[in-house]
């Protein structure tokens, strides 16, 4: 207590009454403490970087990832048939970063040591996170006349290339570029030639588990061309590949 004699106010501390709100600030700067530091040893990175990248980026261990069965079907793929045993059943989007990333990181390893040797057989399949008209959806669409207008090692060039796209007339002039008839390739855009097509691999890649991109299946090929194996959701890096090819051709 504090006191100041003549003219002066008398001025008068209750610390009783000071005490309650101290107790509430010092506690609150303890609980604010351990939240933080709780929170920095649970933290998971997500993948979420920038527009598109709807794929979390996990660790590589795959050893409980869930299984799936899918169809080779009739979609772009690069290996020998008659060789292979393995597939790896790709389902991209064309705004999707890790899938970008994986298409020119990851693919290029794959192909040399897997696809180029015969041991396994690469398909593409599309899944547009886009609804039908809008740009991502047209290009996956591009895809499929692209392929049935040409082949697979021009597919795999859009494959590349096509990412990020911004218009109709855009992926026109891209197709030229790769020796396909643009002409042709509009005709096949503006009728929604395979758009039943983009939706059946949409279907089949939601019967799986996949819900963001990319996603893959690898598994053994079947005589009835069915591949049942693991789900690998997200992108991962070629080791990941590498041991579930390998886990499968023992």
């Amino acid at each position: 207590m504090s006191k100041k004699k003549g003219n002066e106010k008398e001025v008068t501390f209750n610390l009783d009454t000071l005490g309650v709100p101290i107790a509430i600030i010092v506690s609150g700067v303890i609980i604010a403490t351990l939240i933080f530091f709780a929170s920095r040893n649970n933290t998971v990175d997500n993948g979420s970087a920038g527009t598109g990248d709807s794929a979390q980026v996990q660790d590589d261990s795959t050893d409980s990832s869930p299984e799936g069965t899918v169809s080779l079907g009739d979609d772009p793929f690069l290996g020998d048939p008659e060789t292979a045993t393995v597939a790896i059943i790709d389902f991209s989007d064309y705004q999707c970063g890790y899938c970008q990333r994986h298409s020119e990181e990851t693919f290029p390893s794959i192909k040399e040591n897997y696809i180029d040797t015969g041991k396994i057989l690469y398909v593409f399949k599309e899944f547009p996170l886009s609804s039908p008209g809008q740009i991502g959806f047209t290009i996956a669409e591009g895809g499929a006349c692209v392929f049935n207008l040409s082949d697979a090692q021009t597919y795999v060039e859009y494959h590349k290339k096509a990412f990020f796209t911004e218009s109709k007339d855009a992926l026109v002039t891209l197709v030229g570029t790769l020796g396909v008839d643009e002409g042709e390739f509009r005709a096949c855009l503006d009728e929604n030639t395979y758009r039943d097509e983009v939706n059946a691999d949409l279907n089949e890649g939601r019967s799986v588990g996949i819900s963001g991109t990319p996603g893959f299946i690898v598994g053994l090929i079947g005589e009835d061309g069915v591949v049942e194996g693991k789900l690998i959701a997200g992108a991962y890096p070629y080791d990941t590949f590498k041991n579930a090819i390998e886990e499968l051709l023992k």
